[in-house]
């Protein structure tokens, strides 16, 4: 798997440019760079810190076929419509949702 290209690929989606996620996980522009030009192998806290702030699982990201497992059919239309989401809209989304839900 291009790690590097799944990156880009998933801030594609959500309409992430590579200065945000830098502000997001404290992995500097250059070092983002640094790992696109030289290919280099991502340590396991660095992905998860991506993960973290791309708001998706490790398991979610190496998922070629973008399935997630084990979830109804609606728990799954929720899941694809919170990924097209930016990081304001899901914040957005939880508050909605913590007022619905009473919490």
């Amino acid at each position: 798997m291009d790690i590097i290209g799944r990156i880009d690929e998933l801030c594609s989606q959500r309409g992430i440019t590579k200065y945000r996620l830098s502000q997001m996980t404290g992995i500097s522009q250059s070092a983002f760079s640094k790992m696109k030009r030289e290919q280099n192998t991502l340590s396991v806290e660095t992905i998860n810190r991506i993960c973290e702030a791309l708001g998706i699982s490790v398991a979610q990201f190496f998922s070629e076929s973008g399935n997630y497992p084990d979830l109804t059919g609606e728990q799954k239309q929720i899941l694809d419509r919170w990924e097209k989401l930016d990081p304001d809209k899901r914040q957005f989304a939880f508050l909605m949702l913590d007022q619905l839900g009473g919490l």
